[in-house]
C-alpha cells in the first residue's frame, strides 16, 4: 500500500521526535506498564471468579462460555478478548485459532491471596506519577467490579455510562477521558498535529464527548496565536449532557471563539443533521471516529462535508495487532455498542473497537481520500517506545 506525500507544512520527522521526547514522558511510559500489569491481575481475578479453570477443562468457544454463564448475547466478544489476552500474557489458558477460537485451561491461575496487595502497590506507584494517573486504574477497577452485572444483569449499564446518561458514574467517565494523562494525550497529540496541518476555516469535531479534543485544540491554537484561524467551530456529539457541559466550559475558557453546538450521529448522513456538503475545512475527532458502525460510510460523509483541499484528522488509539485487547477494553467491552456496532471487514475492520493502522489507511483510500497518512512514524516509535498506542490519522479531499 502506498501512502501519498505529506502536507508541505508538516514536518513528520519533527512530530515523531516530539511524541518520543515530550508526549510520551517517563511517567506516561511507566504508567502504561503499570496499567498493563493491573489489567492482567484483574483478568485473572475474573478468570477465577467465573470458574474458567473448570469450564475450560475441554476446549470451548467464547460463545459457548457466554451462553453457559447466562450472559447477554454479544458478551462472547468480551470473553474472547479477555481469554485471548490471558493466553498471550499469562499462559494460564491456550487458544486454538478459529474462527471461532477455542480456549482451554492450561495452568492454575495464582490463588489471589496476593492480589489486593499487588493492586495496592500498583495504585501507589501510579499515584506517585502525578495528578490524574490513578483515574486509569479507577476505570479498570470499575470494569472488573461490574463485569458480570454489565454482561448479564444490566446489559445497558455501560452504554449509559459512556454516553453521560448515568449521573452516578458521570464523573468516572469524565476523569477517564480527561484527568488520566495516558488517555488525555490523544487530545494533545491531535492538537499538535492539527496546528501544523490546518491553515484556517471551519472545523467540524465529531464525537466531541467530554471535551478532550476541543480543549486541547483551542489551547494549542491560543498558545500559537492561531485562534483567529478558526472561522467557525462545530462541536458535535450524540449526548446532550456532553454537549451542554463542554459548551459551558469552552465558553468560559475561550469566549471569543465562534462555536456552534450540534447533535450529530456519525452513523447517519451529515447533511440531514445540519452539516452541508463542502461546508467545512477540517473534520476532527479524538478517539471517536472508530466507534462508527461503517467506517467507510462515515469517512465518505466526512469527504462530502469537506471543501476541496480539506482534511480529516483523527487522534486515535491504534490496535497494533488485530487481536490485541488493550487494558482500557476490560471496561469498554462491557458496552453493548462497543462490542457490536462495528461492521466487520477483512481489510478494514477485523475486530470491534479500535482499528489497526493498516485498516485506517485502507478505509481512507476507499472513502476517496488522498494523502492517507499516520503520525507519528510507527516504525520509529516501535523502536523507542514499543508500548506506544496513539496516532493521528489524516487524509485530504482532492481538489478535483
Amino acid at each position: 500500500m502506498t501512502v501519498a506525500h505529506e502536507c508541505a507544512t508538516f514536518d513528520a520527522t519533527a512530530f515523531t521526535q516530539w511524541c518520543d521526547r515530550e508526549l510520551y514522558t517517563p511517567a506516561i511510559r511507566q504508567g502504561t506498564q503499570i496499567l498493563d500489569l493491573a489489567c492482567d491481575i484483574h483478568l485473572m481475578s475474573l478468570y477465577r471468579q467465573l470458574a474458567f479453570t473448570q469450564l475450560l477443562a475441554a476446549p470451548r468457544t467464547a460463545r459457548q462460555l457466554s451462553d453457559g454463564l447466562g450472559f447477554e448475547t454479544s458478551s462472547h466478544i468480551a470473553l474472547d478478548a479477555m481469554l485471548s489476552r490471558l493466553a498471550a500474557q499469562t499462559g494460564i489458558v491456550s487458544v486454538e485459532p478459529g474462527p471461532p477460537a477455542r480456549f482451554q485451561a492450561r495452568a492454575q491461575p495464582p490463588d489471589g491471596k496476593a492480589e489486593l496487595a499487588e493492586l495496592a502497590a500498583l495504585r501507589r506507584a501510579m499515584t506517585e506519577l502525578g495528578p490524574g494517573y490513578a483515574a486509569a486504574l479507577e476505570f479498570l477497577n470499575f470494569g472488573c467490579e461490574n463485569f458480570v452485572t454489565a454482561l448479564r444483569d444490566e446489559p445497558s449499564m455501560m452504554d449509559r455510562v459512556l454516553s453521560g446518561a448515568d449521573a452516578e458514574h458521570y464523573q468516572l467517565w469524565h476523569r477517564a477521558t480527561n484527568a488520566d494523562p495516558m488517555q488525555d494525550l490523544h487530545g494533545r497529540m491531535g492538537a499538535m498535529a492539527v496546528a501544523e496541518l490546518f491553515s484556517g476555516g471551519t472545523v467540524l469535531e465529531l464525537g466531541g464527548g467530554t471535551g478532550n479534543g476541543i480543549r486541547h485544540l483551542l489551547e494549542v491554537f491560543q498558545a500559537r496565536r492561531m485562534l483567529d484561524c478558526i472561522d467557525r467551530f462545530l462541536f458535535t456529539d450524540v449526548s446532550p449532557r456532553f454537549i451542554l457541559d463542554t459548551r459551558r466550559a469552552m465558553r468560559e475558557a475561550f469566549p471569543s471563539v465562534p462555536c456552534e453546538w450540534k447533535y450529530l450521529d456519525m452513523n447517519k448522513a451529515f447533511r440531514g443533521q445540519g452539516v452541508e456538503q463542502e461546508s467545512v475545512d477540517l473534520v476532527y475527532g479524538v478517539n471517536a471516529a472508530h466507534i462508527a458502525k461503517d467506517i467507510v460510510a462515515m469517512l465518505r460523509e466526512c469527504h462530502a462535508a469537506l471543501r476541496p483541499g480539506g482534511r480529516v484528522a483523527f487522534a486515535e488509539r491504534v490496535r497494533k495487532c488485530p487481536g490485541e485487547m488493550v487494558p482500557r477494553e476490560l471496561t469498554l467491552n462491557l458496552s453493548r455498542y462497543h462490542r457490536t456496532a462495528a461492521q466487520r471487514d477483512a481489510e478494514i475492520r477485523t475486530a470491534h473497537g479500535y482499528l489497526t493502522p493498516r485498516c485506517w489507511l485502507v478505509a481512507l483510500q476507499r472513502a476517496g481520500f488522498q494523502e492517507a497518512a499516520i503520525h507519528p512514524d510507527l516504525v520509529v516509535m516501535d523502536q523507542v517506545f514499543p508500548e506506544h498506542y496513539a496516532a493521528v490519522v489524516t487524509g485530504v479531499r482532492g481538489c478535483d
